[in-house]
């Protein structure tokens, strides 16, 4: 028998480098391959959620893991189950980097592409090209609700030029060329606090929960802490998700006092490892800003991880979702790296169910109020959307039920299979 390490994961399509995952790494032990097929295999029929689901399948039959899985894979239901390297997990679960232009776009209601959002340390950010911008062309091709835009904007290579047409919020055509370069993520896009009446909001807006997310989020609350907040609106509206670990320090953050050591996660396995079945209890961060309230913004791209935090808060606190229901992602993963090559191997593995024993959100996690999410205006600015519609129920104690689950427009429900498809940058 051979032992293989694996990290506990819950993201949109989770995968972090095999090493030392916080308190939570644990051996786990299945007979060893001689190849990566027979390592997929072996790690499949033992760990896999839906292992009892198998259609009759040779593993000899097949040349390489990625064709495997794809037989094996119980679908409808497993939209997330992938291959990865190790490389690219570490760059971007440890490190917080991916090459690229360092932007992420949205569809508005009128079907034009606009920026959704810019990281910091990208050549566009320092252009001044900001979220509601207009994309018209690339390359001199006009995009569209039906364009590929990863196709157009070629391969991630460090030093692909692409040439672009904008149009900004003030109706300016700008036109530019940028190379894409190593982008560094921030993943807190925008920290403020907004006076209603005599409440001061603390908002942040939340984009992946990665290994530096800690640092950043720490900072984040202690500036929401300096500022004596009266409420929180967390904005999860681009957020696929991230590390188990940054959900649990998400959520020590948040809590009162009451709330230590109480459960807040459980994971349950397929049923030949029942044994395995654990549950996370929330620890109090002495900077917790104690609230008993929290309201989330969401979208259709929020998942996993996020959908995780909420209902993990949910049975004990206040929790308000504002936008739109989220993905529907009540599944995690466990990664193994390869012994025999770069393979990183990462299958659902388990269930999440919070304290009340809930846990089957498929369909996502229904929202209290339906908001679009308003690309003309930027983070922070209480008059988009969603966030006035959480501001609107802070004043008011009630939400204007201006919108409807029909009446907004949502982001499409993508099948999650690669960690560029996670990120969702570009």
């Amino acid at each position: 028998m051979k032992t293989y390490k694996i990290n506990f994961l819950i993201l949109m399509i989770l995968v972090s480098s095999i090493g030392i995952f916080n308190s939570c790494e644990k051996q786990k032990i299945f007979p060893v391959a001689d190849s990566p097929v027979g390592e997929l295999h072996n790690i499949m029929d033992h760990y896999y959620l839906w292992n009892d689901s198998f259609p009759n399948v040779d593993a000899g039959d097949y040349s390489n893991p990625q064709d495997l899985l794809e037989a094996l894979r119980y679908t409808p239901r497993d939209k997330w189950s992938y291959i990865s390297t190790k490389a690219e997990q570490s760059q971007f679960y440890d490190e917080g980097t991916y090459v690229g232009h360092g932007f992420s776009y949205a569809f508005d209601s009128n079907n034009k592409m606009r920026i959704s959002y810019v990281f910091q340390t990208s050549s566009f950010y320092n252009a001044g090209i900001t979220r509601g911008w207009i994309v018209n062309k690339i390359n001199g091709t006009p995009v569209d609700i039906n364009s590929n835009i990863s196709s157009l904007l070629g391969s991630s290579d460090i030093g692909i030029t692409n040439n672009f047409e904008f149009e900004s919020l003030a109706g300016e055509i700008v036109t530019q060329s940028f190379s894409k370069e190593l982008i560094t993520m921030n993943t807190v896009l925008h920290k403020s606090v907004i006076s209603v009446d005599t409440k001061k909001v603390g908002y942040l807006v939340f984009e992946s929960f990665i290994n530096p997310s800690i640092d950043e989020l720490t900072s984040a609350f202690s500036y929401f802490q300096a500022q004596n907040i009266t409420d929180l609106v967390i904005d999860l509206r681009y957020n696929g998700g991230g590390l188990m670990s940054v959900v649990e320090h998400l959520a020590s953050l948040i809590i009162p006092d009451r709330l230590n050591n109480q459960l807040f996660l459980t994971y349950i396995h397929n049923n030949d490892l029942t044994s395995e079945n654990y549950s996370y209890n929330f620890e109090l961060n002495s900077n917790s800003l104690r609230f008993e309230k929290v309201y989330f913004i969401t979208t259709k791209g929020s998942a996993s991880a996020s959908e995780a935090i909420i209902n993990g808060l949910d049975p004990y606190l206040d929790i308000f979702i504002v936008g739109d229901d989220t993905y529907g992602k009540p599944v995690g993963m466990y990664s193994f790296e390869s012994n025999l090559s770069d393979y990183v191997y990462v299958p659902i593995t388990f269930k999440i169910i919070n304290s009340a024993g809930y846990g089957e959100y498929y369909d996502g996690l229904e929202a209290n109020a339906y908001a679009d999410d308003d690309l003309t205006r930027d983070f922070g600015d209480p008059d988009e959307s969603s966030l006035a519609e959480a501001l609107y129920h802070i004043r008011y104690g009630s939400f204007s039920s201006k919108k409807s689950k029909s009446t907004i427009k949502r982001q499409p429900v993508r099948e999650i299979r690669t960690l560029k498809d996670e990120l969702n940058a570009f």
